[in-house]
């Protein structure tokens, strides 16, 4: 058995690399120079492809013989640069074998998961603005009176149709039932709806194939009024939560909060999850259709 280092190995092959000789001349020469096979075929081309990629450290590493074993700072380093890279994109690089780098990866607590789905990334700017919104909430006085006149709404799509998914049981090997997408297209209304902390207040289903405009927002808080005066009272006053949707936003709407004399809670833009229709009453209510 040849007792030739890592390192000298290495240097061997790059010596090939370097005469333009292919992996199967490499290899053979390797061998018919050391009379065994002090290297294999898959090792041989492993380090040609390193070579080929241009990985000037790697060649530095072979001129000043600079030990090879690999530590878990090579690993992090390597997945800094290369987050998504595969285990064996991650052997190739740092001239190992696949098996050495899927032991380092457990040790090191490191799992391969797919990225989350956000609905919009947050810019700084729109992350200072929901400390800035926080706090001001925080520092807002009477805040225990503030869940009393609150009122929220928002709006969502209801299917007539709900299709779902079941799991069923099937003998080994039998292949899964196909079962086809549902139409995104499919006969749907608008539900809008507000309510506060002792229940609904006013809901509302647009017509099939109309939306929300600004005049539609408009004319239903007038009526949503009329059912707070109802249930309320006038001396409770109003202070509405609503997201930063474009006819929440529009200079009519605006116009009737400021008749109707209401207070309107600061709602940062692009954050869903400050909304609490999405959360405590669409998800219950869509699952319950399902």
């Amino acid at each position: 058995m040849s007792t030739l280092s890592k390192e000298q190995l290495r240097a061997i092959v790059y010596y090939e690399f370097l005469q333009g000789h292919s992996v199967a001349e490499a290899t053979a020469n390797i061998h018919a120079a050391f009379k065994e096979d002090v290297l294999s075929r898959w090792t041989v081309n492993r380090f040609f492809n390193r070579f080929q990629s241009g990985d000037i450290s790697f060649e530095d590493q072979l001129r000043s013989g600079r030990s090879s074993v690999l530590n878990d700072d090579d690993i992090r380093e390597a997945l800094k640069c290369n987050p998504d890279a595969s285990t064996r994109e991650l052997s190739i690089k740092l001239a190992c074998c696949q098996t050495t780098i899927v032991r380092h990866l457990e040790a090191l607590g490191y799992r391969k998961v797919v990225s989350t789905w956000v609905p919009h990334e947050l810019h700084p700017f729109q992350l200072a603005a929901r400390v800035s919104v926080s706090q001001s909430l925080l520092l807002r006085p009477h805040r225990k009176d503030l869940f009393r006149q609150l009122v929220t709404g928002d709006e969502s799509w209801v299917l007539y149709v709900n299709h779902t998914r079941k799991k069923s049981w099937l003998p080994r090997g039998e292949p899964p039932p196909k079962e086809p997408k549902p139409n995104l297209h499919e006969k749907k209304v608008l539900l809008c709806c507000w309510w506060d902390m002792k229940g609904m207040l006013y809901w509302e289903l647009l017509p099939s194939g109309h939306t929300v405009t600004a005049q539609v927002y408009a004319s239903q808080l007038q009526k949503l009024a009329e059912k707070i005066g109802e249930k309320r009272g006038k001396r409770v006053q109003t202070i509405l939560l609503h997201d930063s949707a474009r006819p929440h936003v529009a200079k009519l709407t605006q116009a009737k909060i400021d008749e109707l004399g209401w207070e309107v809670l600061p709602h940062p833009p692009y954050s869903p999850d400050l909304a609490p229709s999405d959360y405590h009453l669409f998800r219950a209510l869509k699952a319950h259709l399902r």
